[in-house]
């Protein structure tokens, strides 16, 4: 009897240990457009770059053939304008994150090197070889789709466009996330975004 008992404490243990593990882990997804690391990047600068795109409106539902390869979809880039840049604007960094994933920010896009009061990176870019990238969140260099988890209720896609006084031309290519954030940070003249959902 008492072997049984200690087993059943043992297990007991073990799966309260594996719990806590798990959620110790767990990053509530924020409620926010901007998390805190890229609040911290702006810092300040203004809202004021125009950004829209082709492949979808402003808040609408992103086609599910941007969507990741996982997901039934192709991992194609959508067309992106920006526009509005200030006059010292040097090179133009846009982003895309996913802010309700469950393990925390996860980043599908970063591009650098951009220049010009309107950049307009077309559909399907992030297949060209001469389009400065870094790696996503998925591990892989370019443009990695939407892909949550099924039946999530529709994460946000958020398309962020950032204005810098710096040329980040001469930037490495294969950046991670938070090497090219920390490039960025304090050199950011002004920013804008547009927010695109996906679910399945």
């Amino acid at each position: 009897m008492r072997k049984k008992f200690s087993l059943l404490l043992t297990t007991a243990l073990t799966t309260a240990l594996c719990c806590i593990l798990i959620f110790s882990s767990w990053k509530p997804p924020t409620s926010t457009i901007l998390p805190p690391d890229l609040e911290g990047v702006i810092a300040g600068a203004p809202k004021r770059l125009h950004i829209y795109s082709n492949s979808f409106t402003n808040g609408s539902k992103i086609p599910a053939k941007y969507a990741y390869y996982e997901c039934e979809g192709e991992s194609v880039s959508p067309h992106i304008a920006i526009k509005n840049a200030p006059i010292a604007t040097k090179s133009v960094v846009p982003m895309v994150y996913d802010p309700d994933a469950p393990w925390g920010v996860f980043y599908h896009w970063v591009v650098y090197g951009l220049k010009g009061a309107r950049v307009e990176p077309p559909e399907s870019s992030s297949s060209s070889a001469g389009v400065l990238q870094g790696i996503n969140s998925y591990g892989s260099t370019g443009c990695g789709g939407p892909c949550p988890l099924a039946g999530d209720k529709p994460h946000r896609y958020i398309f962020l466009a950032l204005a810098l006084d710096i040329d980040s031309s001469n930037w490495s290519p294969g950046l991670d996330p938070s090497t090219a954030l920390s490039k960025v940070k304090g050199h950011v003249l002004a920013y804008g975004y547009i927010p695109g959902t996906h679910s399945r």
